[in-house]
């Protein structure tokens, strides 16, 4: 025994010292939040770290959506993968124990069924999916922010849940074969985006597309009840990509205000120099009902996701229109209460 104890003490102090200032930065991105200038994409290590990618083929009316979700409960980390697919209306997800991401870099390891080693990314659930591709981003996140994420909310810690869009187009390599049908991914328009915090909100909303007759136009929009302890707030968000500009309104610095129901999304933003509405719709489109996993171990709510919704779009920058279109292949979700 004593033999043994001391080939363990032995063992640790072999291995590299964690320096000081990287364990409390650790410590706080446990909270939930970023320090200033702080990259959210690496793992939190919050009770569940979520991981969403879409890509759209305007030419072929096709919409494919990756999410992997990654639970960090008392115990063993287990992960969530999920694949929905249209016009096919194909679904797939698997649960997976041992799932691992990455707290220093964009890595996230759930075998057999997903694995992400920063630009590429492979997912395989049982016969039917088998996705490869390789992707280059091109249009991301604004770098070099003071603060982190999308707002002065991606650096209070504690909140339930945070929420940060970060790829807005790549130039995309690889193929996805979905039951009987082989997908070439070249050329499609990528979405990509991370959450993370205590759990999916009590209700939220949600959507994101592209497919306007401007290749360089992306948006993104979500919506819940964001909070801390007994105090909650409906807090919305929306980005929108045009040429090489961002236009993020989140609060406090803009105004947004959202309306969910009947089937449809309304969401109207408004900053010092910037307007913007968006209106989704889905109307007698097909409703994907996806698994939404929560903090217990294998067990799951659902979400309801239409991948090819109407989405209107207007823009207003200093009171002049800059843009105004729509696209056939939006995702417009809700959940939760929101759902009901």
């Amino acid at each position: 025994m004593r033999a043994g104890h001391r080939a363990r003490l032995a063992e640790r102090a072999s291995e590299p010292a964690v320096p000081r200032s990287t364990r409390l930065r650790d410590l706080w991105r446990g909270t939930g939040a970023d320090l200033p200038g702080g990259d959210p994409l690496p793992s939190h290590r919050a009770p569940m770290e979520g991981y969403l990618w879409r890509f759209t083929d305007p030419g072929r009316g096709r919409v494919l959506l990756v999410a992997c979700g990654v639970n960090h409960p008392p115990g063993p980390p287990w992960a969530t993968v999920v694949v929905a697919a249209h016009p096919s209306g194909l679904i797939r997800s698997a649960s997976v124990d041992g799932a691992w991401d990455d707290t220093a870099a964009y890595r996230i390891s759930a075998l057999p069924a997903l694995a992400l080693d920063g630009k590429r990314l492979r997912v395989r659930i049982g016969d039917d999916v088998d996705i490869r591709c390789a992707l280059r981003p091109e249009h991301t996140w604004p770098p070099r922010r003071l603060l982190p994420g999308t707002s002065v909310f991606s650096a209070v810690p504690g909140l339930n849940h945070y929420w940060h869009p970060h790829l807005f187009g790549a130039r995309v390599e690889g193929v996805a074969r979905l039951a009987d049908e082989v997908w070439d991914l070249s050329g499609s328009q990528v979405y990509a985006e991370k959450s993370w915090g205590r759990g999916f909100p009590p209700a939220w909303w949600w959507g994101q597309a592209h497919g306007f007759d401007r290749e360089d136009l992306c948006v993104a929009f979500a919506g819940g009840s964001l909070g801390r302890g007994g105090l909650t707030l409906r807090v919305n968000g929306l980005v929108v990509r045009a040429g090489d500009e961002t236009i993020g309104l989140f609060p406090p610095a803009a105004l947004v205000r959202a309306t969910v129901r009947d089937g449809t999304w309304h969401l109207a933003g408004r900053s010092a120099r910037h307007r913007v509405e968006l209106t989704g719709t889905a109307p007698g489109g097909r409703a994907y009902y996806l698994p939404v996993p929560r903090l217990e171990r294998h067990r799951f709510g659902s979400s309801v996701q239409h991948l090819a919704g109407r989405l209107h779009v207007t823009v207003r920058q200093d009171g002049r229109l800059r843009y105004a279109g729509e696209s056939a292949l939006a995702s417009l979700e809700t959940g939760g209460l929101a759902a009901g």
